[in-house]
Order: structure tokens, then C-alpha cells, then sequence
């Protein structure tokens, strides 16, 4: 059994050198173009396999593109606020801005030398894209000098195959008004214009000439903002497609490595920063405030809290209103209080009573209060949300409930022990 297995070891090595030998000797007897064939095929099929590889690790080549246009043209950004631009004092407000390319194409040129047939003529010409209704025409009164093509294309008819590749980069050229990649920083230089933390920044993925996008921003405009024309200022970064590249023929004599790429062209594209400057306005009018707020809140009983409103704006407010709201454990069996006609910098004072439920706990609550008055058009306006703090505080007293409790226990212990004593007294008197 032995021995059976050394002659299969020694049989098996025997031919493994055996293939060894007869693979190096068909390698010594290969011509190397042989060798440069089967790399080539090899390279051909992986390119093939898998495009996109071959695409980010090959680099594109001058001499295997040829730019048949010369486009002109840019996306023409503009911004206004979407819907009434005029705000109130003190108002919170999200600020619909509308985003609009009104980018125009002014041309899209032939750059290269051509002749071709189906005009009748062999010339150098300019051919001209109507992108309103698709139409083409061609201008032979604008020449294209000879000496800046020659030696470029032959003077020969194009090919098929170059009409196809012109007419392609035609419909993509005029993409060049298109902007893509839109970065929005919106600011404001006015301290009394406040946008809200980690909005101030939009992201548009793109915008196509004649359409528009809306975004909105949220901003808090101060109760001492003076009335008048204020500055949104919007910097827009963006990207445009500016020209495009197609890539050459590819056949057996040209020698191009177009093969080597999936796409029929190259996208260029050219960056831009603009700032745009958007005007809105605050409206004069009353603007109200809480300036003093006295009194404490008792669990279980009905306390007297006087809150003072001040008219910090610049008009009159007429037949003006307050009104407060709250929640349990607060209640109040009156909860409106008559300003009456309120001048510029004129304070007046409302005495609200407010019951605290027995339950509440010693703490600040919080409460709602608003104002409803008449403008000088007299139209009803009502100021935004007035917060307003109370504080509920514990009872100082000594008859509360766990104090009453405690007595009660301690006085029966007391008495018990009492009784004890006695007891104890008067038996050792018997005893002696």
C-alpha cells in the first residue's frame, strides 16, 4: 500500500513537469506580436466589462474629442419675495423667496472647418440654432476665417458619423443656460432682522432657464425694528454646463481610444457666485410689550397679578384689548382687561385675578397674552403671543394639613406615654 502510494506521488509530479515544460517551450516559440494581440483583446474586453472603470481611471485625451460649437449664453438668476413683502413689528414670518433663470441663448456657432452636400455649397459657414421652435438655419455672410480651421478637417464631405456627433453637440450646447448645484446663503445685515439658526442655508439641484423655485425664510423681525425698506441679501453659488466635447470617430485608421469610454461626450462646466439683493419692508403701526409684571401666586387661593402693557410703536392703537390665557392648575374668572385708545411710549396697567388650584406646586408658570386693536385704517390687528411669568410660591403657615397630621401623632403619643408614667408611678407606690 506503500509503495503503491509513492508511485502515484512520483507519477503525478512527473506530469505536472511535464505540462511545465511543454507550456515554457510554446512561450519560447510565440512571436510577441502574438503576445501583444492576446493583451490587447484582454484590455478591449475588460473596457467593455466595465465602462465606468475604465472611464474614472483612463484620462481623456485633446486629440480624441473635437468641439464642433462654441455656445453663448449664461442662466440669469434673479429673486424677489413671493406674495406681500411688507411685515409687521415683532412678527415671526417665514418669508417665501421665488427663485427665477431667465437665461437667454444668445448663439450656438460652428467652430470647425465643414462642406457638406445637402447645401450646395463648400464653404465655411455659421450655423445658427432658433431654440424658440427647434429650427436651423445656416449664415454663409458670417465666415469663418480659413486659416484658423485648415489642416483641422479635410475639405472633404463629413462623414455621416461627424453630422450625427455635430448635430448631438448642437442640442447640448444650448444646456449652457441651465444652472445646476444652487448653494443659497441668505443674510441680513439689520440687527433687528434675525434668520433663524441653520436655515439661512438652501440647496437647489438645479434650475432650468424659464422655470422657477420657491424656498422659504424663516425670520424674526424685532418689536424695535423702525419702519422701512430692509435688504435680504442672497449669494448663490451655482455651476453651468458651458461647452461640450464629442468624441472623435472611433475606426481602424484613425487610431482613437474612444472605445475605451461609455459616454459619447465631455460635460464641461463653469462656476459662478452672484448676490442678489432682495428688498422687503416693516410696517409702521403699534408694536405692544409687557414691561412689569406684579404679584404672586397662592395654591388654592385667588391672588391679584398686575401686568403693564407699553405701546412701543410709532402709531396710535385704538380700542385696544388685552386678554390672557392659561392652563390648569391657573384659572381666572376674568381674563380680559379695556386699554382703550393707547399712544406711542403710554403704559397701561390690568389687574387679572388668578386662582391657583390647591395641587399646584411651587414653581414659574407660564401665561399667553395677547392685544386686539384698531389701526388708523381701522383694520383689526392682533399683536403676536405675550409671554408672561408667574410665580406660585408655598404657603408660609403652620396649619397646613401634614402639620395638623404630625401634631395629631405627636399628642397621642404623648398621651400614651403619659398614662404610662402614671401607671408606673402608682403601682410602685402599692408595692411600697
Amino acid at each position: 500500500m506503500k509503495r503503491m502510494h509513492v508511485s502515484y506521488h512520483r507519477k503525478f509530479h512527473h506530469h505536472r513537469n511535464k505540462q511545465k515544460d511543454d507550456f515554457m517551450a510554446l512561450v519560447k516559440s510565440t512571436p510577441t506580436s502574438a503576445f501583444f494581440c492576446m493583451f490587447a483583446t484582454v484590455l478591449i474586453l475588460f473596457s467593455l466589462c466595465q465602462p465606468i472603470a475604465a472611464e474614472s481611471l483612463i484620462p481623456v485625451m485633446p486629440s480624441d474629442t473635437l468641439d464642433y460649437y462654441t455656445g453663448y449664453g449664461e442662466p440669469e438668476l434673479s429673486a424677489s419675495i413671493r406674495g406681500s413683502n411688507e411685515f409687521n413689528k415683532g412678527e415671526s414670518a417665514t418669508v417665501q423667496v421665488s427663485l427665477v433663470n431667465k437665461g437667454v441663448l444668445k448663439g450656438v456657432y460652428y467652430k470647425e472647418y465643414i462642406s457638406t452636400p445637402a447645401l450646395g455649397v463648400s464653404d465655411y459657414y455659421i450655423q445658427e440654432v432658433d431654440v424658440n421652435n427647434g429650427t436651423t438655419t445656416y449664415n454663409l455672410t458670417q465666415a469663418i476665417a480659413i486659416e484658423d480651421y485648415v489642416g483641422y478637417i479635410s475639405a472633404s464631405t463629413l462623414s455621416n458619423a461627424h453630422l450625427q456627433l455635430a448635430a448631438v453637440e448642437m442640442r447640448l450646447e444650448a444646456n449652457r443656460i441651465n444652472a445646476e448645484s444652487l448653494n443659497i446663503q441668505f443674510q441680513c445685515d439689520s440687527p433687528f432682522i434675525e434668520i433663524e439658526t441653520g436655515k439661512e442655508y438652501v440647496f437647489i439641484n438645479s434650475l432650468n432657464n424659464g422655470s422657477s423655485s420657491t424656498v422659504s425664510v424663516p425670520v424674526r423681525i424685532s418689536p424695535n425694528a423702525p419702519a422701512g425698506e430692509y435688504l435680504l441679501n442672497a449669494t448663490i453659488d451655482y455651476s453651468y454646463p458651458s461647452n461640450v466635447k464629442m468624441f472623435k470617430v472611433a475606426n481602424a485608421t484613425d487610431g482613437f481610444t474612444t472605445f475605451l469610454y461609455s459616454d459619447s461626450y465631455i460635460q464641461e462646466y463653469q462656476k459662478r457666485q452672484i448676490q442678489i439683493q432682495i428688498p422687503f419692508y416693516v410696517a409702521s403701526g403699534p408694536v405692544f410689550e409687557v414691561t412689569n409684571v406684579e404679584g404672586i401666586l397662592d395654591a388654592g387661593r385667588t391672588k391679584t397679578v398686575s401686568i403693564t402693557y407699553t405701546n412701543i410703536g410709532d402709531e396710535m392703537a385704538y380700542n385696544a384689548e388685552s386678554k390672557i390665557d392659561m392652563m390648569y392648575p391657573l384659572s381666572s374668572s376674568s381674563n380680559k382687561g379695556l386699554l382703550g385708545d393707547v399712544a406711542p411710549g403710554q403704559s397701561v396697567t390690568i389687574n387679572y385675578p388668578i386662582t391657583s388650584h390647591s395641587s399646584a406646586m411651587p414653581k414659574i408658570y407660564g401665561i399667553n397674552s395677547n392685544v386686539r386693536y384698531y389701526d388708523d385704517n381701522d383694520k383689526l390687528q392682533i399683536t403676536p403671543g405675550l409671554k408672561i411669568n408667574v410665580e406660585l410660591i408655598e404657603r408660609n403657615t403652620i396649619l397646613t394639613f401634614k402639620n395638623i397630621l404630625i401634631g395629631t401623632f405627636l399628642l397621642v403619643f404623648l398621651s400614651l406615654g403619659a398614662d404610662y408614667y402614671k401607671s408606673r408611678k402608682k403601682k410602685k407606690g402599692k408595692d411600697s
